[in-house]
């Protein structure tokens, strides 16, 4: 059966302020128009995790722009890049005169240099709401200078003026023409962020998957032979739980056995040995992860109250890519004073960089125009064009023939809307099961062919969250940015959700927020007395999320996973198991 329903391409009008991020991963195209965020083009538009091919993505960015009706490349005044790329190779691609650079690379003409941790800065000021503010950017590593590369900024901001207090930067940069700002502070220490991801790196993980990390930790306990691994207070130069050739070596018992040193960079890393030369257990892989999350914890907490003692603010705002670590952003939640509000930006990675340039420009010819971040369906619209194979099938459905579908312990994905922007799945192209299910994580993790500690969210109606969840002092959690505590009397009947530390990451819905998601789970409460459903991303292991109704058929068509809902047209598509 072939459905068309063709919905319209993004109607960009006028003048657009356009900023293009190009790598070395996330890289990214958004579109700002009267103040509004219209459009991020990911890595689901080219089909590369995180987008980690920059020449590729360079060469794909006329394909993201024609993407949008009415805009072209006149319309494309700022460009943000992490390479240098000399001007005629931006020019030919591009055609664009002046390009945003993050300091890495040889100065060109009509170069105007932009802070990396700025544009994070700047894109979670617009998006918080507040007026007044201290932003903490805090990741793997930011802009270089001649003097070392930034790894932890601190800004107070009132209205649209930025005050930088603070930043660290480490080791030697690649020289270019800015002025040095004499709020650096050098250290001889690699950042909390490069720290974390040096210790994925150990456990075995591409160091782009820091999630996975956090989901170890929770398996591991305090183990006596691995020190302190992050330091509150930097300590110069210390060994660092990083490997060297040996993380190649095919032999298993040998692989994690060495231990490397960072030299020059020093370290907030203070292990110098883990059995070395002995073998690395799962156990001693879940105590590392659990080090390193609880450090982390610690000095995120530690670094937060000094940033909001440095100012008279009483709003916080953390971004950066460490801000995606959601079990220590609820742990810093229930630590701060209750005076203090505090705002974790959902589109804290390098993907939404471009999003602050395009602000960034927006706001020098248009300062005062306000902007609230409703949502974050700002991906590709669905497009109703598609063909079925033989043996494939569709049929009417509502939310109600959705829910007995789940129910009786079947998965199922649902694709509606505007793709999410980020790296949360909110209900537009996510995959569904029931919570109640007791094996379901480790069901689901195989169906996605995901590692067994990997743990999955929980979408529940925004009235009946607190009677699920400790909230603590949240409102609501729409962008899944929090892992709460599952109430203990609760757990039990949501195993599938819980993870062995007791928490879920979850995501409050109201039906204004997503009128379909909203409804289907609505009709699982009334059948089940369970206001919530299991939901992680739209896709299997190592691929990006689906974007597409046909990226959601080679998804079906390659797992065990036979159902797809589109509820925009009340449609089940049926793919059954080869």
């Amino acid at each position: 059966m072939r459905r068309e329903w063709k919905f319209d391409k993004l109607d960009i009008k006028d003048m657009a302020h356009v900023c293009v991020h190009t790598g070395p991963h996330d890289a990214s195209v958004s579109i700002v128009q009267d103040g509004q965020l219209m459009h991020l083009i990911e890595e689901r538009f080219c089909h590369a995790k995180h987008a980690c091919t920059a020449m590729y993505a360079v060469k794909d960015i006329p394909n993201w722009c024609s993407y949008i009706n009415q805009l072209s490349f006149s319309n494309l005044f700022y460009q943000h890049t992490d390479f240098g790329f000399t001007q005629s190779f931006l020019v030919d691609i591009l055609k664009m005169p002046l390009r945003i650079d993050r300091g890495i690379g040889s100065p060109m003409k009509g170069t105007i240099h932009v802070d990396h941790h700025f544009l994070h800065a700047k894109t979670s000021h617009t998006h918080s709401e507040f007026d007044d503010a201290v932003i903490l950017v805090i990741d793997g590593a930011g802009s270089n200078y001649t003097f070392g590369k930034e790894n932890l900024s601190i800004y107070e901001v009132s209205g649209r003026c930025f005050n930088p207090l603070y930043k660290s930067v480490v080791g030697d940069g690649t020289p270019i023409t800015v002025d040095v700002p004499n709020f650096v502070d050098k250290k001889t220490n690699i950042g909390v962020g490069y720290v974390y991801t040096s210790v994925s790196e150990w456990l075995g993980f591409n160091g782009l998957e820091c999630g996975k990390t956090m989901g170890l930790s929770a398996y591991g306990e305090e183990d006596e032979t691995i020190p302190e691994l992050i330091s509150i207070e930097h300590q110069g130069n210390k060994s660092c739980l990083i490997t060297d050739d040996s993380y190649n070596n095919t032999n298993e018992n040998q692989k994690y056995s060495k231990i490397a040193n960072l030299g020059m960079c020093g370290s907030l890393i203070n292990v110098k040995y883990l059995n070395q030369g002995e073998n690395i257990t799962e156990s001693i892989k879940s105590n590392v992860a659990y080090r390193v999350q609880k450090d982390f914890e610690k000095y995120l907490i530690h670094t937060c109250k000094k940033a909001l003692s440095m100012s008279k603010s009483k709003n916080l705002i953390l971004t950066g890519g460490c801000a995606l670590n959601c079990v220590a952003n609820y742990k810093l939640l229930k630590e701060l004073p209750d005076d203090i509000n505090l705002f974790v930006d959902p589109t804290c990675d390098d993907s939404s960089v471009s999003i602050g340039g395009a602000y960034h420009t927006y706001h020098q010819e248009f300062p005062n125009v306000e902007f609230k971040l409703k949502n974050l369906y700002k991906g590709r619209p669905l497009e109703y064009e598609y063909e079925l194979e033989d043996g494939e099938d569709e049929y009417e459905a509502t939310p109600k023939d959705i829910t007995k579908i789940i129910s009786k312990g079947n998965i199922v994905a649902i694709a509606q809307g505007r793709s999410e922007i980020g790296p949360r799945a909110l209900g537009n192209r996510s995959i569904l099961f029931d919570p109640r299910v007791k094996d379901g994580k480790d069901i689901v993790n195989r169906v996605k062919k995901r590692e067994y500690f990997r743990p999955f969210a929980g979408t529940v109606l925004l009235e009946h969250a607190r009677d699920w969840f400790d909230m603590d002092r949240l409102e609501e959690s729409p962008f899944m940015m929090y892992a709460v505590d599952v109430l203990p009397e609760k757990r039990d009947l949501i195993p599938s959700i819980v993870h062995v530390d007791g928490t879920c990451r979850i995501q409050t819905v109201t039906r204004e927020q997503n009128k379909h998601y909203y409804d289907l789970i609505s009709e699982f409460y009334k059948e089940t007395g369970v206001p919530i459903l299991f939901n992680t991303s739209f896709n299997l292991a190592g691929d990006t999320m689906v974007d597409t109704i046909e990226d959601g058929l080679y998804t079906l068509r390659n797992s065990e996973i036979e159902y797809m809902y589109l509820p925009e047209t009340s449609s089940l598509i049926y793919v059954p198991n080869k």
